[in-house]
């Protein structure tokens, strides 16, 4: 008899005589499992997710080589197969896993992937079980077909590379709705990962910057007070949506000198002093799109040095003094606003990182109020208006977001319906159209099947009642690209411990058998002039209720709950909280899967 192998739990068991495939499979299954802990925790790194999806790929490797092997020896490879099947589903899972938590180079994967070539077969003539072709096999691991970037770019977020792909949706309306809110200085959008936040804010970049030669001159021969016809992003431009807003490709395409920030980084922040590094390095990715203002005639000596010791790859790391740090971006607006005789628009992605509650640790926690203190300043310059023309961010909860921006910026939640609600996801329309492009075609499942599944956010306006329904578009293009339905999208951080407390875990299983659950909603959070850490719900013990809202209201801002779609919003009148209380319930069957993995991996 050969040895019991049951590493993959839930999946299957069986019996291989080779001791050391038996053993790797244990091992990489043992790893893969406190992999898995971490990413739910939001504590993987880059390097662990890579060294495993590279062990499974190995063996992987591995195994069609044995399965080649029974069929030359006639011996039946069922069993074989059946662990090759498993383990394709574990490689796209990771693969697909990578992709939503790190941005990833599009040349990556040869590194990683490296499964013979030598092997020829047709299919297992020993038994029925095992009508299994290599080549099927490798059609289903969706790392070999990553660079099909005429279809799908799931290694980028930009805008330009995303509009040369099949599936791309012309979202460019957006820029119009930004100009409709004249009176507002500052708009902060909030969604789920994977919504289109980047996608978005690089489209606004390249509708509204100014392009220049690498000494800084405009490159348009137009006059200042006549549109722009000649440049690049023109060319982009002039046969999408926003082409038919004549009066604002005008007055706005290619006008303005932008200021780009993307707060993400790599590094984990754990303490204040991560924080400030953070920053500069955001600084000088930030100046460095703007490197020729080393040689701008219209700035001085001193400011040209400044921008010198920003734009340098070793001389921003030496900069210690905070006051340096925190003015960092204003200097760079400064700039641009001098090099052009024009104010800035700002766009700032990511805006709550070092504050996303998502990932917090309790180190984190100490340093709470000397973070967002220093964020406030570090952001203040977003009310100036002499550098300011108009600022746009993106962020995922509005928890800390209300408590870094000046009170001028306006925030929209993403559980809101609101004017950038249908820019963020996909409406119906949007699905319906993907689904019917020719190209999709030979998708098996129906458009309501896909609904069914994946369900839609119910954006609510609790004023006025009118309801909205929005799909995630990293879960709808995943759907077209493997052409079945799987969860694809997840969320990650300790934030879902919390799964762990008996109270939450017994609210989340109700909601789980479609039970409805009410909330209060955070309509307006004030600014608070002393900032507090959000707060930390125990393992055990029954949690404040202010802690039950603060949890409630961040599933809601990461996509994990949505809005009763039957049931109306209404203002907390009683307790005088500028909140609104109603029923929130699980968005679809996708999500539902993920917390129910999170509560097993996590309880």
């Amino acid at each position: 008899m050969g040895s019991k192998f049951e590493g993959f739990k839930g999946c299957f068991s069986m019996s291989i005589n080779n001791t050391d495939s038996l053993q790797r499979l244990r091992n990489t299954n043992d790893r893969r499992i406190l992999l898995d802990t971490k990413i739910a925790k939001g504590t993987a790194t880059r390097l662990d997710m890579m060294t495993q999806l590279k062990a499974e790929l190995q063996i992987f490797d591995a195994f069609l080589k044995n399965i080649e092997s029974k069929k030359k020896a006639k011996d039946c490879c069922a069993v074989i197969n059946i662990v090759v099947s498993t383990l394709i589903k574990r490689i796209n899972n990771m693969w697909n896993t990578i992709f939503l938590l790190f941005t990833i180079d599009d040349d990556i994967e040869p590194k990683f992937m490296k499964v013979s070539n030598s092997i020829v077969m047709t299919s297992c003539t020993n038994c029925r079980s095992c009508d299994v072709t290599i080549e099927s096999i490798m059609r289903n691991i969706e790392i070999l077909s990553i660079q099909e970037d005429t279809v799908f770019n799931f290694s980028s977020s930009d805008f330009i590379k995303i509009l040369q792909t099949t599936a791309f949706v012309d979202k460019t309306l957006m820029i119009k709705e930004v100009f409709c809110h004249k009176e507002t200085k500052g708009i902060v959008i909030t969604a789920p990962r994977k919504y289109g936040k980047s996608t978005n804010l690089t489209m606004l970049k390249c509708f509204l910057e100014i392009q220049v030669d690498s000494l800084g001159k405009p490159l348009t021969k137009a006059k200042t007070d006549k549109p722009v016809t000649d440049t690049s992003n023109y060319e982009v431009f002039k046969k999408l949506n926003i082409s038919k807003e004549s009066s604002i490709m005008e007055k706005y395409l290619g006008k303005y000198p932008v200021l780009y920030a993307n707060c993400q980084i790599e590094n984990d922040i754990i303490s204040y002093d991560c924080v400030l590094d953070g920053c500069k390095e955001i600084i000088h990715k930030s100046f460095l799109l703007h490197s020729y203002l080393q040689k701008s005639s219209k700035l001085s000596i001193q400011q040209k040095k400044l921008c010198k010791l920003w734009c340098d790859d070793a001389s921003y790391k030496k900069l210690m003094k905070k006051e340096d740090i925190s003015s960092g971006l204003k200097l760079l607006c400064t700039y641009l606003t001098v090099h052009y005789d024009k104010t800035c628009f700002v766009l700032i992605d990511e805006i709550d990182f070092f504050t996303q509650t998502v990932t917090i640790t309790e180190t984190l926690l100490k340093d709470y109020k000397l973070i967002i203190l220093f964020l406030r300043q570090f952001l203040s310059f977003l009310k100036s208006n002499n550098l300011v023309f108009k600022a746009f961010a993106t962020g995922k909860s509005g928890y800390a977001i209300h408590s870094i921006v000046p009170s001028c910026v306006q925030i929209q939640p993403f559980y809101n319906l609101h004017k950038f609600t249908d820019f963020y996801g996909l409406t119906d329309d949007e699905l319906e159209y993907l689904f019917n492009k020719p190209e999709f075609k030979h998708i098996s499942m129906t458009i309501k099947e896909v609904k069914d599944y994946y369900g839609s956010y119910n954006k609510i306006d609790h004023l006025t009642t009118t309801k909205k329904e929005i799909y995630c578009i990293w879960s709808i293009l995943n759907v077209l690209k493997c052409k079945r339905l799987d969860n694809y999208w997840r969320d990650f951080g300790n934030v879902f411990c919390n799964f762990s407390n008996p109270i939450i875990k017994d609210v989340m299983q109700k909601l789980l058998i479609d039970e409805f659950v009410m909330v209060v909603l955070y309509h307006k959070a004030a600014r608070k002039t002393n900032p507090t850490p959000p707060p930390i719900i125990a393992a055990s013990g029954t949690p404040t209720k202010k802690s039950l809202d603060y949890f409630f209201n961040l599933m809601l801002d990461l996509g994990y709950l949505t809005r009763n779609s039957t049931s109306i919003m209404v203002l907390d009148i009683f307790n005088n909280t500028g909140s609104c209380m109603g029923y929130v319930t699980i968005p679809n069957q996708e999500v539902g899967h993920d917390i129910e993995n999170k509560i097993s991996l996590l309880s």
